[in-house]
C-alpha cells in the first residue's frame, strides 16, 4: 500500500513540471467549450396533451347491425404512421420550412431530421373495474425557435386528428364502392341462374318433380290408380251384369203376367189395376232389397191375394186385358243403361292410366340427368342468392356504420393541452454543460501533463532509482534551498493558483450569466460591436 501510494506521488511531482502547459491546454479547452456552449442557440419545446376516447354509446345499441371498428388498433397505426414522408412533407409545407431547402437531398435530410426530432408519446391506463382503457397522446418538437415548434406541434396535432376521422370515411367509402361492385356483379350473375333455371324447368316439366313427389312417387301412384280402376271396372261390370239379369227376369215376368191375367173386358177392374201397382212397387223394392225383406215378404203375399182374387174373377167371366208397361221396368231399362256408361267412362279412365304409367316409365331414362343438372342449376342460383344477399346486408351495415362515423360519437378528441409558443427554453443544459467543460479542461490538462511526464520521466527517490536503473546507489544528496529560491517558488506556485482560480472564477461568472438570463443581451452586445464579425 505504502509503494503505491509513494507512486502516486511520484506520477504527481513528475507531472508537477509541466504544470504550465496543462494549465494553458485547461484553458484553452475551457473556454472552447464554454464558448461552444455559449453560441448554443435555445431549444424551446412545444408539447401537445390529446385524451382520445374510444368508447361510443352507439357500440353497444350497433352491435351485430353495423361494422364495430376496432379504434385502438386505427389509433396505434396512425400514431405509427403519424411521422410517414408523406406527413412531414405536408408539414414541411403548411410550416414554410420548405424555404429552407433547395435540393432534393436537404429535403430528406430534413424528413429524417423531423423523423428523429419530433416525439409521439402514448399513456394508456386502465381504467380500475373495467376493461376499458384511457388513451393520451402528447406530440412534441423541440427546436431554436419558439414560434416554428408551436405550429410544427399545432399541424402534426391537426393531421392527427384528420388522419385518424378521414381514414375511417375513405376506408369506408372504399368498401362501399367495393360492395356496390360486387352486388351488381353477383346480381348479374343471379338474373342469369334464374333465366337459366327458369328455362331449364319449362324444357323439362313433365319431368321435374313436383310439389306432391318425384316421378317415381308419381308412377307408383299412378299403378295404385290403374289397380283402384281396375277394381272399379270389375265392380261396374258385375253391377252391369246383374242389373241385365234383373232387367231379363222382369221383362219375361212381366209378358206371363200380362198373359195370365186374361186380358177381357174387365182388364180395367180395380183388382187388376191393383195388382198391377202393387207388381210395379215390388218390383222397386226388389231393386234396393232383398227376397227377405219384410216389405217384400209382405208385398209378396199381398200380390197373391190379389191373384187368387183376380182368378175368381176371371172365372166367372172372359176377361181381355191389354198390356202395358211397368214404371219399374222402366227403372231398370234405365238403370242398365247407365251402368253401360259407367262401364264405358271406367274403360277410359284405366286406358288413361296405362298410357300415363308407359310415359313415365320412358322418362325415368332420361330421369338422373335431368335432376342432376336441376341439382347443379339448383346449387348455382343458391350459392349466387346468398353471396347477394350477405353483401347487401354487409352494404346495409357499412353504410349504418359510416351514419354512426359521421354522428362524430365514435371518437372523440379532447385536447388536454394545446400547442403554445413557449416562453422559457429547455435546453441545452447549459449549466451542466458548463460543469462538464470545466472537468474536462482540468482532465485534458493533467492528461498531457501526465503523458509529458512519462516520456520524460524523472526520479525522486533511491527506492524508485535502484529498482528502474538496476544501479548501485551509494547515497543522496539533500537540496538546499535559499531565501531567493523559495520566493521564487512561493511567486511561481501563487501565480499557479491565481490563474487556476481565474480559470473558477470564469466558469462562476458564466454561471450567473446563464442563471440571470442575461446571455441573450450579451449576444446583442457582441453583434452590435461587430465582434463577432472580427472574430
Amino acid at each position: 500500500m505504502n509503494e503505491i501510494i509513494l507512486q502516486i506521488k511520484n506520477y504527481i511531482r513528475s507531472a508537477w513540471r509541466f504544470r504550465w502547459l496543462a494549465i494553458a491546454f485547461s484553458w484553452f479547452v475551457a473556454i472552447a467549450g464554454w464558448a461552444a456552449i455559449f453560441a448554443m442557440p435555445d431549444q424551446y419545446k412545444s408539447e401537445a396533451k390529446v385524451y382520445v376516447d374510444t368508447e361510443s354509446v352507439l357500440r353497444p345499441l350497433l352491435e351485430g347491425l353495423a361494422v364495430q371498428n376496432d379504434m385502438n388498433q386505427r389509433l396505434h397505426l396512425m400514431t405509427r404512421t403519424l411521422l410517414s414522408h408523406e406527413n412531414l412533407k405536408k408539414l414541411i409545407l403548411q410550416t414554410d420550412m420548405d424555404h429552407k431547402i433547395s435540393t432534393r437531398e436537404e429535403e430528406e435530410q430534413l424528413i429524417d431530421w423531423l423523423r428523429d426530432t419530433i416525439v409521439v408519446d402514448v399513456d394508456r391506463r386502465r381504467i380500475p373495474g373495467t376493461r376499458e382503457t384511457e388513451n393520451f397522446y402528447t406530440i412534441g418538437f423541440t427546436y431554436s425557435d419558439r414560434f416554428l415548434s408551436q405550429r410544427v406541434v399545432k399541424v402534426l396535432l391537426d393531421i392527427f386528428v384528420e388522419s385518424a376521422l378521414g381514414d375511417t370515411r375513405i376506408e369506408s367509402d372504399t368498401a362501399q364502392k367495393f360492395l356496390q361492385q360486387q352486388i351488381r356483379e353477383y346480381e348479374t350473375r343471379l338474373v342469369e341462374a334464374e333465366n337459366r333455371l327458369t328455362e331449364f324447368k319449362r324444357k323439362n316439366v313433365d319431368t321435374l318433380p313436383r310439389e306432391g313427389g318425384g316421378i317415381f312417387q308419381r308412377l307408383e301412384e299412378s299403378r295404385g290408380g290403374l289397380e283402384e280402376i281396375q277394381l272399379q271396372f270389375k265392380e261396374a261390370q258385375i253391377r252391369r251384369d246383374e242389373l241385365k239379369r234383373q232387367y231379363s227376369t222382369t221383362l219375361a215376368e212381366e209378358e206371363q203376367r200380362r198373359r195370365s191375367l186374361g186380358m177381357s173386358a174387365n182388364a180395367d177392374s180395380p183388382t187388376a189395376q191393383r195388382l198391377l201397382a202393387m207388381q210395379s212397387r215390388l218390383d222397386g223394392l226388389l231393386l234396393r232389397y232383398t227376397d227377405q225383406h219384410p216389405d217384400v215378404q209382405e208385398l209378396r203375399s199381398t200380390i197373391v191375394e190379389l191373384k187368387k182374387q183376380s182368378a175368381a174373377t176371371v172365372s166367372i167371366g172372359t176377361v181381355t186385358a191389354s198390356p202395358t208397361i211397368s214404371t219399374a221396368l222402366e227403372e231398370l231399362k234405365l238403370a242398365y243403361r247407365q251402368s253401360e256408361v259407367d262401364l264405358r267412362t271406367i274403360r277410359l279412365r284405366y286406358d288413361e292410366y296405362q298410357a300415363r304409367i308407359v310415359e313415365l316409365k320412358k322418362k325415368l331414362d332420361t330421369l338422373p340427368q335431368v335432376e342432376a343438372e336441376l341439382t347443379r342449376l339448383n346449387r348455382d342460383y343458391n350459392i349466387n342468392r346468398e353471396n347477394y344477399q350477405e353483401l347487401v346486408q354487409r352494404l346495409e351495415s357499412a353504410r349504418m356504420s359510416e351514419q354512426a362515423d359521421e354522428a362524430g360519437d365514435n371518437l372523440k378528441f379532447r385536447i388536454v393541452e394545446p400547442p403554445k409558443v413557449p416562453i422559457l427554453p429547455v435546453g441545452p443544459k447549459r449549466l451542466l454543460l458548463s460543469a462538464i467543460v470545466l472537468l474536462a479542461s482540468l482532465g485534458v490538462g493533467g492528461g498531457i501533463a501526465f503523458l509529458l511526464s512519462q516520456f520524460k520521466p524523472v526520479y525522486f527517490d533511491t527506492r524508485t532509482l535502484r529498482s528502474e536503473l538496476e544501479f548501485p546507489v551509494l547515497g543522496q544528496v539533500t537540496r538546499v534551498m535559499t531565501d531567493d529560491v523559495r520566493m521564487k517558488r512561493r511567486v511561481e506556485i501563487s501565480g499557479f493558483v491565481s490563474v487556476v482560480s481565474m480559470l473558477f472564477f470564469l466558469f462562476i461568472g458564466i454561471v450567473l450569466i446563464h442563471v440571470l438570463g442575461v446571455r441573450e443581451d450579451i449576444i446583442v452586445l457582441i453583434k452590435q460591436s461587430g465582434l463577432l464579425s472580427f472574430l
